[in-house]
């Protein structure tokens, strides 16, 4: 088989590993632990009819809707991430083989042209060894 080019994949299969581990096991379940839901409005403020303490509930409210926002579009980015590793992981493993197979035929076409060569030398010039004229003072 051929040498080749060999790409060690190993490092991008742990690192997406990893960050999908990270991912499930303490974002996405810390974030879990700590989601507020806002289905039934903000409490804070309820009773009291102040601008000012409006004002600050409306803040909380964006600040609360904008933090989700952030965490769950982290661990969607996070996920894209470790997918895209582990993809180019697999390319990179495919690419490696089927790049050893394509230097494999090129060796073999090439040895094969060469046999070829030396037939059709032997022919025209007798045995390879003892080539003279004309076809060795070309090359």
């Amino acid at each position: 088989m051929a040498d080749g080019i060999h790409v060690e994949t190993d490092g991008l299969n742990k690192f997406s590993g990893q960050v999908q581990d990270d991912t499930t096991q303490t974002l996405e379940s810390g974030y879990s632990l700590a989601s507020v839901d806002l289905s039934g409005g903000v409490q804070f403020g309820v009773n009291n009819a102040s601008g000012s303490v409006y004002a600050a509930k409306q803040r909380y409210v964006d600040s609360l809707q904008v933090s989700t926002a952030n965490i769950e579009g982290y661990m969607r980015a996070a996920r894209l991430l470790a997918a895209a590793a582990a993809n180019v992981a697999s390319e990179m493993d495919k690419t490696d083989g089927q790049s050893a197979e394509r230097v494999n035929s090129v060796r073999e076409a090439l040895i094969q042209a060469v046999l070829d060569s030396q037939r059709e030398r032997a022919a025209l010039d007798g045995h390879p060894t003892t080539r003279t004229g004309g076809a060795e003072a070309a090359l």
